[in-house]
């Protein structure tokens, strides 16, 4: 999985500037795969019903897997309503008050967070920091969900985010959290692929493209994911085709 935060940005600092109208659906969704564990599946299809039948139950196992079930929804492109997130937001919080220590959940709070302000960027800003929190929370509680998720995440965010004082924005977090994310699962693409943008932005192309060159290889890799705005830089650099010989 991975959030579109630099289209969240854009859209952020467009409605601040020119007062533009929200913009949903400006990328491809990326594909995901699926996460188990013996307590937790992350980004199995479901349907919007069953999210809201899970969502009414008094169990905090069903809880959790209706925000999941959310977070598939929004991710698959299934659902693209802002109050699908905030509803995903709530079952979410709900669990969260009763387990606080759960890394998955805080995991799955930041990314209902991000989604809602992927969908609602006038509300962006003030959700940025909720999911930098969040998503603190689980890479310290269970680092290793989705594949090194956590990181991940923030190693995006802080790459793609706008710098302070706008928003959080900062290189040097994003390569510390994406070389984390390589480090606990090495073998999977979205982990390499965005280490070595973030690599690239800091003009260290050809680890950059030594990394690109590793997604292309590693578990799950679909080309698809190459086409979203986040890894378009990193394409154009390491896919460029050689000069022809004189």
């Amino acid at each position: 999985m991975i959030l579109s935060f630099r289209i969240v940005m854009i859209a952020i600092l467009g409605c601040f500037i020119c007062s533009c109208a929200a913009q949903t659906g400006a990328t491809a969704t990326v594909p995901t795969i699926e996460y188990k564990t013996k307590d937790v599946s992350l980004w199995k299809s479901c349907t919007l019903k069953q999210a809201e039948s899970l969502a009414a139950s008094s169990k905090d196992a069903d809880n959790l897997e209706s925000a999941i079930c959310y977070a598939w929804l929004l991710e698959s492109g299934t659902v693209t309503k802002t109050d699908d997130a905030i509803a995903g937001r709530k079952v979410i919080d709900t669990y969260l008050k009763k387990n606080p220590k759960s890394g998955v959940g805080h995991y799955i709070s930041a990314f209902l967070a991000g989604k809602e302000a992927q969908l609602s960027p006038l509300r962006g800003l003030d959700l940025v920091p909720v999911l930098e929190q969040e998503a603190l929370l689980a890479e310290k509680l269970s680092p290793e969900v989705d594949f090194g998720g956590p990181d991940r995440m923030l190693g995006e965010l802080y790459l793609e985010a706008p710098s302070p004082p706008l928003s959080v924005g900062n290189i040097g977090k994003s390569l510390v959290h994406f070389e984390k994310a390589v480090k606990i699962s090495p073998d999977f693409y979205l982990n390499h692929l965005g280490y070595g943008a973030a690599l690239l932005e800091d003009g260290e192309k050809a680890k950059a493209c030594a990394h690109f060159s590793q997604a292309l290889k590693s578990k799950g890799f679909d080309k698809k994911s190459l086409k979203t705005d986040t890894y378009e830089k990193l394409v154009g650099a390491c896919q460029k085709a050689p000069a022809a010989k004189k």
